[in-house]
């Protein structure tokens, strides 16, 4: 698959504008390459400009792959739909495992990047990225911390296991995807993500196991996704780079 040039002459533009266009470019170029596969040239061809013109704005190869991935994930912690407190809790935690699942579904290139390359960067944590991936995983202790305070929750649930626990699960759940292996679906996924915490923190009448009495069932939910994933004979629609 090829993608078609954005823009297709250079022009005058404010230096928001420029930089907005590169950006916009550089992610279709890295949803179709890959990071392994991104060169700046095809930015710059598909923008209308010299390649000298991208390093006005960037400063390297890797710093306009990493403008690109804050751009993306600025759009993802912007949303502020799946932690509308107007909710209940128990949709909150739902609908926030969802919009992970939904933009890894989107974006698999991006998601590679940030995992596998920047996430390993040592100076990953002076990052932009990293404070707003800080924000993101902050939406899921307040869920939890909410869902305690309201009473929805157990007393003693301890956020930060939780809210560790549904992102180590999103993360594995994905990992076969992001491979090009196999691919998933969002709803169902979330759904079993979801039903899984919830049945560990949850309140109930006549009282149940408890957060670490689910841990099994987290474990059995892992294990039935690498089992269905290790079914796959065929890859499936996933990352194209």
């Amino acid at each position: 698959m090829t993608h078609r040039p954005i823009i297709t002459k250079a022009r005058r533009l404010s230096k928001d504008k420029r930089m907005a266009d590169i950006l916009h470019v550089a992610r279709a170029v890295l949803r179709e390459r890959g990071s392994d596969q991104f060169a700046t040239g095809e930015v710059a061809r598909l923008c209308g400009v010299s390649e000298g013109t991208i390093y006005k704005y960037f400063a390297s190869r890797r710093d306009l792959l990493i403008k690109v991935a804050e751009a993306w994930f600025e759009e993802f912690v912007e949303d502020e739909h799946p932690h509308d407190r107007s909710l209940s809790v128990r949709e909150r935690l739902m609908l926030g495992v969802r919009q992970h699942l939904s933009i890894i579904r989107a974006e698999p290139a991006l998601t590679r990047f940030l995992l596998t390359d920047l996430r390993s960067d040592p100076q990953y944590r002076t990052m932009r990225i990293y404070q707003l991936n800080r924000q993101a995983a902050q939406r899921f202790s307040n869920i939890i911390a909410d869902g305690v305070a309201s009473g929805d929750f157990r007393a003693d649930a301890d956020v930060r296991l939780v809210r560790n626990m549904i992102l180590g699960c999103i993360e594995y759940s994905i990992w076969s995807y992001l491979r090009g292996e196999s691919d998933f679906a969002v709803e169902s996924s979330a759904q079993a993500i979801a039903d899984v915490i919830l049945r560990g923190i949850a309140v109930k009448e006549g009282g149940g196991a408890g957060l670490h009495g689910e841990l099994s069932r987290l474990s059995a939910l892992i294990d039935r996704m690498e089992a269905r994933d290790a079914a796959q004979d065929e890859p499936g629609p996933a990352a194209s780079a």
